[in-house]
């Protein structure tokens, strides 16, 4: 014991040799403690249980570190099936005095059994379970879970009070008695258990009082039991009387045998055989309510496993999900991460193609900002890629080529931020009406009157709606179109050589030059243009020097 002011060993004074202070109440504490520790070690010998866990929480009232009260309180909640409160109190005690400690031992004699400990468990979690049922009165239910509760923890005895009251609610009073008396051989003093008894013992008037007067009777019986005199009282004297002999004749004799044969068969055949017949229905009917409870317990738990295998299944198919996600992200990273490569390496056409392929909803944070730096930087490559491929196709006369390729120009400038983009959209609706696709031509017909409405004049008569006829295809003045080059080296080697002004023609004298570039390489002639080449002419291939007219023949 030590100190509880400055911790040092106390001795036999009731003064701390370490700093002086009184320790008599103290020590008057601990005596106290150490009583009421030896009560409860008495009741608990004796298996008054309850008790004894009574005087043991006392004890550790006035003397919480009483480490042998408490390994006592221990053991206790454990010999009445409580192993987790038993398991609380041993832990707190090696808190408290971690060497030279029986909880030590206790703690090691049931942590090294796991299958004990996973039979407490699930005990404990059945009759919260069985607790559950009675309360919402499904009683069949709550007596199935107490009976494998009493099966895996026999020492339950709130198991065995449970079991019993329900019993005692279908009036099977035996059935009660036999589970109470149980739980009277681990606690035999329990209160509870003690007032279930006595109100069975109401309920069927067999009481202790019963018995003290069967065995008066049966002491009185035998006191009187006939034998061959007669005893009667004559004032104080008891008379002895022999009974009178009767010698029976023969047919007598056998009359009385017939007649006792007959009485034992009637016995056998009224009383024997019926008993007989209602032992072995009533075992029939035992065994037919064990199966159906057997049956009903094992659909409860396929159950719950048929639900815990669900919710497995339905996570690894979330988890499954989630990986394919973001297996798929990954690669969208990476082909992002490629086409930013070869940008820096200056492939900026092979990423202009590749990033065409790839969605921005694919991307969040910095991969979305590199993703839209990536298209801002090569929509200008993109689009001068494809508007010289698809007007050099236009110019062979290869229409479904260039309108496939003037189409991914015109995607590639969405904010019509090029100077040729006006040019574009001319070449597609053109090439849309020589390949006969009228529908797409009004389309971007219309798109040309929409953004460029100074310019409809020159494409009004080939709209569907407006035209007469198709005999103004072969007379569309496309001067003022742009380059249609087939490198861009030679786009650039002839803007340094021409001067030509290539404003778009039908559109007024004021008129800007939105729609040229000084990129332009084509010479383009107009109608009424002094240049001293065929008014026919509509621009000059700067490779060959050949002309060509608004068909895109050769003009000899």
């Amino acid at each position: 014991m030590k100190c509880m002011y400055c911790n040092t060993p106390l001795g036999e004074s009731d003064y701390c040799t370490g700093c002086g202070a009184d320790i008599s109440i103290q020590k008057r504490i601990a005596r106290i403690s150490n009583l009421l520790y030896n009560e409860g070690l008495e009741k608990a010998r004796i298996r008054d249980m309850e008790g004894a866990i009574t005087c043991l929480k006392r004890s550790l009232k006035f003397n919480k570190e009483n480490t042998g009260a408490r390994n006592l309180l221990g053991l206790c909640y454990y010999e009445t099936g409580e192993a987790v409160s038993a398991l609380c109190e041993w832990v707190i005690s090696k808190n408290l005095q971690g060497e030279d400690n029986l909880a030590d031992y206790y703690l090691d004699q049931i942590q090294s059994n796991k299958n004990k400990l996973d039979q407490i468990n699930q005990s404990i979690r059945k009759y919260n379970q069985s607790v559950l049922y009675c309360r919402e009165d499904n009683e069949d239910m709550a007596i199935i879970q107490l009976k494998k509760v009493i099966n895996h923890n026999p020492k339950l005895v709130k198991a065995y009070q449970l079991l019993a009251l329900l019993y005692m609610k279908r009036q099977e009073y035996d059935r009660s008695r036999k589970l109470l008396r149980k739980a009277v051989q681990i606690d035999a003093t329990n209160t509870t258990t003690l007032r279930y008894l006595q109100e069975i013992e109401n309920a069927t008037g067999k009481g202790a009082g019963r018995a003290r007067l069967r065995k008066k009777n049966e002491k009185e019986a035998e006191e009187t039991e006939v034998s061959d005199t007669l005893r009667y009282l004559s004032g104080n004297e008891m008379i002895i009387q022999p009974t009178t002999f009767r010698d029976s004749s023969t047919i007598a004799t056998f009359i009385n045998i017939i007649l006792g044969i007959l009485l034992g068969g009637a016995i056998v055949w009224f009383l024997i055989v019926p008993a007989n017949k209602q032992a072995v229905n009533d075992e029939a009917n035992r065994q037919v309510t064990e199966a159906n409870a057997k049956l009903a317990t094992v659909q409860v738990e396929a159950e719950e496993l048929q639900e815990e295998i669900d919710g497995y299944l339905e996570q690894v198919a979330e988890a499954e999900e989630d990986r394919d996600a973001a297996l798929a992200k990954v690669e969208s990273y990476d082909e992002l991460l490629a086409i930013a490569e070869q940008y820096v390496s200056g492939d900026e056409s092979n990423a202009a193609e590749e990033l065409l392929n790839l969605s921005s909803d694919a991307y969040e944070g910095n991969a979305l900002a590199l993703y839209e730096s990536l298209s801002s930087a090569v929509s200008a490559s993109l689009f001068s890629q494809y508007y010289n491929s698809g007007t050099t196709a236009y110019v062979q006369k290869d229409y479904q080529s260039a309108a496939e390729d003037l189409e991914k120009a015109v995607e590639a400038d969405p904010n019509r931020e090029q100077s040729n983009h006006y040019n574009a959209l001319l070449y597609l609706g053109m090439a849309y009406y020589y390949l006969g696709d009228r529908d797409s031509a009004d389309e971007v017909f219309n798109q040309i009157i929409e953004y460029y409405p100074s310019n409809a004049s020159v494409i009004e008569g080939y709209i569907s709606s407006s035209s007469s006829g198709d005999t103004t295809a072969d007379t569309l003045d496309l001067s003022g179109l742009g380059d249609a080059a087939t490198d861009v080296t030679a786009q650039t080697d002839a803007a340094a050589d021409t001067s030509t002004d290539t404003s778009a023609a039908g559109t007024d004298t004021g008129e800007s030059a939105e729609n040229t570039s000084s990129e332009d390489v084509i010479t383009i002639y107009d109608d009424s243009a002094s240049t001293g080449t065929s008014s026919d002419a509509v621009w000059t291939d700067p490779t060959t020097g050949l002309q060509y007219d608004a068909n895109g023949n050769v003009i000899q």
